[in-house]
């Protein structure tokens, strides 16, 4: 699992050395991009589209659909994930053996999908609550709205603990608390370095960053209601400001500049200047190894890839009206597949990993090698 995913941050690495100056951020990029230079030859959309396949549901099966709606039963411990009640799942990140971690924040609890499609649960006891900092077995700890996760190269999971107030570190079975956030907000985002030498956290409308030395501190401010983030090789970020409606690019010194989104929740389109396009309650974005980055809106019910150039280009189409379908069909037939995502996250393979709406699914986006 180490290996694999630390192989993915090294392409990513490599491919950031030939960083030039760009239209619109490059996700592999090492240095500050100027949004009115040239454009950047990685990231061509046409390549990357041409190697998925079929979009299916790994997740969820959204019969309950109401906020603050626990679906979760003991039944479904082991069983078939794609037969399991999840309750407003809000991010889910995968390993290099084929796990994936699903944040399944109203029922409190840290799932785990395995490679065989069984899921169980690794943290929290599926009812809210707070059982201190810690340390205690991950499933005898509680948790309470959690709603932001991190996995490390090493495996070790960090979760945004939301109700709680507090950034919590799971490692072998054991969860504990590693730093308070000292007001969450709305908490989205997190990702914590290997090292936990130093943190990032979406809370409401400020970026945080967290040291063991300074603390937990402001970081970037001035954004109407984050999203998530993803944080580049070059240590600057690509930030979703959801009630803003637009993506950030913020340097290690906390500058941040907008690299899509108009600001409004329409304008533009497929194949249009990302600056220039609505994104409608832009929650979810993640880099490509290849350059460029996706976004995911969640009233806009879409996922978009932003090439190299800044432009933005169609993914998977969706709506916001509960849709959920094309289970095994090809992820860009022009019909709706999706609604209200909330998070869009790469796995180490590749593939493209979709978490839905309020009745809860997780769909991943198959990555077929060239």
């Amino acid at each position: 699992m180490k290996s694999t995913r630390a192989l993915l941050l090294l392409i990513l690495t490599l491919g950031a050395c030939g960083s030039t100056a760009s239209s619109s951020i490059d996700a592999t990029a090492t240095t500050p991009v100027d949004a009115a230079s040239g454009p950047d030859a990685r990231g061509n959309h046409e390549a990357i589209f041409a190697r998925y396949g079929a979009i299916e549901t790994i997740a969820g099966i959204g019969q309950i659909e109401g906020k603050g709606d626990n679906g979760w039963q003991s039944g479904f411990e082991g069983g078939a994930a794609v037969d399991a009640e999840l309750s407003r799942p809000h991010i889910a990140e995968a390993d290099g053996e084929g796990n994936v971690f699903v944040v399944d924040k109203d029922a409190h609890a840290i799932r785990k999908i395995d490679a065989d499609g069984r899921i169980s649960t690794i943290a929290g006891t599926s009812s809210a609550g707070n059982s201190g900092d810690g340390p205690l077995s991950a499933t005898e700890m509680q948790l309470s709205a959690p709603n932001g996760l991190w996995l490390g190269t090493d495996g070790t999971l960090y979760v945004l603990d939301l109700g709680n107030d507090v950034v919590r570190r799971i490692r072998e079975g054991t969860m504990q608390s590693l730093f308070a956030i000292g007001g969450a907000g709305t908490g989205r985002g997190l990702w914590v370095a290997d090292d936990e030498n130093l943190a990032y956290v979406a809370a409401g409308s400020t970026l945080k960053r967290w040291t063991p030395q300074g603390g937990i501190e402001a970081f970037a401010t001035g954004f109407v209601s984050l999203g998530n983030f993803f944080v580049l090789p070059s240590g600057e970020l690509l930030v979703a400001d959801r009630g803003g409606h637009r993506v950030y690019r913020v340097t290690t010194a906390g500058v941040k500049t907008p690299i899509a989104g108009n600001g409004a929740r329409t304008g533009g389109g497929d194949g249009q200047a990302a600056l220039s396009t609505g994104l409608d309650e832009v929650r979810g974005v993640w880099g490509h190894p290849d350059g460029g980055y996706f976004v995911a809106t969640h009233k806009g019910g879409q996922v978009w890839y932003v090439d190299g150039a800044g432009v933005i280009h169609l993914f998977v189409d969706g709506d916001a009206d509960d849709s959920h379908a094309g289970d095994g069909l090809p992820f860009d037939d022009p019909e709706v597949r999706i609604s209200e995502p909330r998070a869009v996250t790469v796995d180490p393979i590749g593939n493209v990993l979709i978490t839905e709406h309020d009745g809860g699914f997780i769909r991943r986006v198959i990555y077929s090698a060239p």
